[in-house]
């Protein structure tokens, strides 16, 4: 095993072992007897328990601005409606976090109340993920789709608190049901287009 192979491994069981048991109960000792590797091992790529949590925070948040910059290329965004554009954003950001429900757990269940070295980490995050919802916003505005009176920063947090919460409900809380991306995502919009969209007269 090579050395990135080897920290995508000791990252992938601390991962496993951070959504079963979460981050305080969770040892080094417990990732080096899951990963079968010495204890020296995991010092060459990580200085501790900490640096392996921000590690996969830092992982999970890139991974997923490169998937919704590249889910964003393959649309043509002449011809799209504002419908089928937020209904793409919505449902690859479902996908995404469905995807690995282990990283989902662990942003989603565990990113609350760890230890204060975190926040500023996790904050900066969420920003990104509330700039990216306000930017889409703001569009939507330009092109006469989005209300004008709408609150921006409300409604940023609105819809994302509302992914999050629902990934979640689905992904970690019920994650041994079935469920359809397609069926939560137009339900999602049934909700937000009337509150935020402009409305088109016949």
């Amino acid at each position: 095993m090579n050395a990135e192979a080897r920290k995508a491994h000791i990252l992938q069981c601390a991962k496993k072992l951070f959504a079963e048991h979460g981050y305080y109960k969770t040892q080094i000792s417990d990732i080096i007897q899951d990963a079968k590797i010495a204890r020296g091992t995991v010092y060459q790529y990580f200085e501790n328990k900490d640096d392996l949590f921000v590690t996969l925070l830092e992982n999970f948040y890139d991974d997923w601005e490169k998937a919704i910059a590249l889910n964003l290329d393959n649309l043509d965004l002449q011809n799209i409606s504002a419908k089928q554009y937020i209904f793409h954003r919505i449902k690859n950001t479902l996908a995404f976090l469905e995807a690995d429900r282990d990283l989902c757990s662990i942003v989603l269940r565990m990113g609350v109340g760890l230890h204060k070295d975190f926040d500023n980490l996790i904050e900066r995050f969420e920003k990104k993920i509330l700039n990216l919802i306000a930017g889409d916003l703001q569009i939507g505005i330009e092109y006469g789709n989005v209300r004008k009176d709408i609150n921006i920063e409300l409604t940023s947090n609105l819809i994302a608190g509302a992914l999050f919460r629902i990934s979640y409900y689905y992904f970690v809380y019920k994650k041994n049901s079935s469920h359809n991306l397609d069926n939560i995502t137009n339900d999602i919009l049934d909700v937000i287009i009337p509150g935020i969209f402009v409305s088109k007269k016949k």
